[in-house]
């Protein structure tokens, strides 16, 4: 199957904004997206073990509250939230910086 990554791509708004986080300028950069599914479904393709390397890569790791995780050949971190099926956080560890997922 090949994608098309233009179209794809064109599918995706993203925004940029700069704050503060614990007294440190930050930025915070937003991709939204819209997918023809339910809930349910794209929150399981974006949690499942098994779902995740169809669109991203293989991850290991304790997928829950509180357990780290680790990126196949990339960044780690720590899952912080996690609320079914609306809410997902975690921490992306990579070359000593950590950055924030919120979804």
């Amino acid at each position: 199957m090949q994608i098309d990554v233009a179209r794809v791509l064109g599918l995706v708004t993203r925004s940029v904004r700069s704050f503060d986080k614990d007294g440190k300028p930050a930025s915070a950069v937003t991709l939204t997206r819209l997918y023809d599914t339910s809930v349910d479904d794209l929150w399981d393709a974006v949690t499942s073990r098994e779902r995740i390397p169809r669109w991203f890569a293989p991850v290991e790791g304790d997928l829950r509250l509180g357990g780290r995780y680790q990126v196949k050949g990339n960044a780690g971190g720590t899952i912080t939230s996690c609320t079914p099926p609306t809410h997902f956080a975690a921490t992306w560890e990579f070359g000593g910086a950590t950055s924030w997922i919120d979804v």
